[in-house]
Parts: structure tokens; C-alpha cells; sequence
């Protein structure tokens, strides 16, 4: 089976010591996402909507250099630093995904993420044609 490590352009560096994403086969393993654009700028301080919004533009940027789009989602996990921001984030992923099929998702609320600015972070695995 095929692998790969990669971080595609059009979204920002990693801010440690991993890649965006891991190939193995047809299965794209993505890194969490945080709201952050290509130029490593927070986008949406203090709005989690507009971060959870970074973070979809970000997985549908690496998606598309695989030549798929977030419809090959199959599963996410979301993590929100505070219980409030829950339907921020469910209205930004009605927006990603209007109508079923949708991809299963994970919702987790973490104390933190990797800066105190972040208040979503959302990770996936995607399955190409």
C-alpha cells in the first residue's frame, strides 16, 4: 500500500512536528485543522463560528489536492473549548453540509487547545474514489 506524508499548499505550516496529512492507500487522514490561514494568521478571533468556518475552508483546501472535496469526508472530530460554542460550530457545518449524507461526527469539549486563541479545532478522515 502506497503512504504519504504531506502538507499541501494553501494551508498553513504545521506549528510542531507533524504533517496535515497521512495517505495511506485511498484514506486521507487529516490533522486537526485550526483557524488559521495560509499565511499562518488566526482567522476569527474570538468568533467560533467563523474559526470552525477556517477550519472546513482548511480540509476542503487539502481535500482538493487529492482531487477530492469535503463530500469524501467520512468522519470528523470537532473539539470546542467550551460547551456554549456548540451551536456556532453546528450552524458553520450546516453551511459545509447542508443536506445528508453527513459525515459521523465526534464532538468533544477540551479545556484547551495548542494556543488559548483557539476555540475549535476539527481533524478528519476522508476516503478518496
Amino acid at each position: 500500500m502506497e503512504r504519504e506524508l504531506l502538507n499541501p499548499p494553501g494551508v498553513h505550516a504545521p506549528q510542531a512536528h507533524y504533517s496535515h496529512v497521512a495517505r495511506a492507500g485511498n484514506t486521507l487522514y487529516i490533522a486537526g485543522q485550526l483557524a488559521m490561514d495560509p499565511s499562518s494568521a488566526v482567522v476569527g478571533l474570538g468568533d467560533a463560528r467563523a474559526q470552525a468556518r477556517q477550519c472546513y475552508k482548511n480540509l476542503a483546501t487539502i481535500l482538493a489536492h487529492y482531487g477530492g472535496s469535503l463530500i469524501h469526508l467520512m468522519k470528523t472530530t470537532t473539539y470546542i473549548t467550551h460547551w456554549g460554542y456548540r451551536p456556532l460550530v453546528a450552524a458553520a457545518r450546516d453551511e459545509v453540509f447542508p443536506a445528508p449524507p453527513y459525515p459521523a461526527n465526534t464532538l468533544v469539549v477540551v479545556q484547551s487547545l495548542a494556543e488559548p486563541h483557539f476555540l475549535v479545532e476539527i481533524e478528519g478522515i476522508a476516503v478518496l474514489d
